[in-house]
């Protein structure tokens, strides 16, 4: 998702609009049909509304239409019944068509403009980044990817159980049949360990989360190498290791949820200090943007609930993703909103040249 958004990002104005679609696939919990899709409504009312205002004809009417219809057949030829959530980013004169599923609903949105409206795919990029989460027992490590709240499981790991042969008439030795049980399990460590690592590297993680029991996780975080270990959370192992996958869907995303809150009060706590310390960080809306176009962030920093119209919130996510900086967007943090809800982390302080003397 890292990749569409850089490829939508670096879209220049053209003369015919992108068309903007972000949807809610839930099935309404009340109503008369509460099997029908709120998303999918609000989808064909937005379509007719915008194909009025871009009538009689003309090449935006072209294209329009022809970005309509694909998303619909989209949506009845290949939308899975599991999506939560849909994002659509089109434009068939220009040859844009991208496609963003998720397994969490989106704000329901529809919009053409000169640009596409990226607040909320960086949101979503933010808060379900990709993690590697490890069930883990003595000798078996179930191994899962999450990404945008969809779980997927991988080949998993499983000793053979561990033989002890006793020598006809000779009591066994309980230190070496110790020791051989130890070696057997820091083994299955390192194998696991290896295994974690290249998942990581192969899904571009930016998370593990392990959970297991208190004889499991010590040797496998000491054969976690130094990197994998700084991306690693432990946690109990709170349900069966033979758990199905829904099961432990539910449990990593309340998880994650709950890190990805005390990572978006660091990085609020993180820019107030640095901005208290005039410091590599900056706050309000002009002084970010313009760090946005410097080049200088390497973080940009959105209060959810700011009161940013969504052509400005899109132009500071498109300046963040041109000019390779991460966005988070947070979420019930004081601090931000004490800096009015935008602010940045910069790479390097950019002074103004000061003013020829008299």
């Amino acid at each position: 998702m890292r990749e569409q958004l850089r490829r939508l990002a670096e879209l220049e104005p053209g003369d015919l609009p992108v068309l903007s679609v972000y949807l809610d696939l839930r099935p309404q919990a009340t109503g008369e049909n509460p099997a029908v899709r709120s998303g999918l409504i609000v989808l064909k009312d937005r379509l007719r509304q915008i194909e009025k205002t871009l009538l009689p004809r003309g090449p935006r009417l072209d294209s329009f239409r022809t970005d309509a219809e694909r998303i619909q057949r989209y949506i009845d030829e290949h939308l899975p019944a599991s999506a939560q959530g849909l994002a659509v980013f089109a434009c068939a004169g220009r040859g844009v068509f991208e496609v963003v599923e998720s397994a969490v609903a989106f704000d329901n949105e529809v919009a053409l403009g000169a640009l596409p409206d990226l607040f909320q795919l960086a949101r979503l990029i933010d808060d379900y980044e990709t993690v590697v989460v490890g069930v883990v027992t003595s000798n078996t490590a179930r191994l899962f990817v999450m990404r945008a709240g969809q779980m997927e499981e991988k080949a998993g790991l499983r000793d053979d159980p561990i033989h002890y042969t006793q020598t006809r008439g000779r009591p066994p030795n309980v230190t070496r049949y110790q020791r051989h049980v130890a070696n057997h399990r820091d083994e299955f460590a390192r194998e696991a360990a290896r295994e974690i690592e290249r998942l990581v590297d192969e899904e571009r993680a930016v998370r593990v989360l392990l959970a297991g029991n208190a004889v499991a996780m010590p040797p496998l975080q000491a054969a976690l190498s130094p990197r994998i270990r700084d991306l690693t959370q432990v946690e109990p192992l709170r349900m069966d290791r033979r758990a199905l996958r829904d099961e432990v869907t539910r449990a990593v995303a309340d998880l994650v949820a709950q890190s990805e809150m005390e990572d978006d009060h660091a990085i609020a706590d993180q820019l107030l200090e640095a901005v208290q310390a005039d410091g590599l960080g900056v706050d309000g809306l002009e002084r970010t943007k313009t760090a946005l176009e410097h080049g200088q962030v390497d973080v940009l920093v959105i209060d959810e609930e700011v009161p940013l119209d969504s052509a400005t919130r899109s132009e500071l996510v498109r300046l963040a993703a041109t000019t390779g900086a991460d966005v988070e967007v947070v979420r019930q943090s004081e601090a931000l909103r004490e800096l009015g809800g935008v602010g940045a982390l910069l790479r390097y302080k950019h002074d103004a040249p000061a003013p020829n003397a008299l």
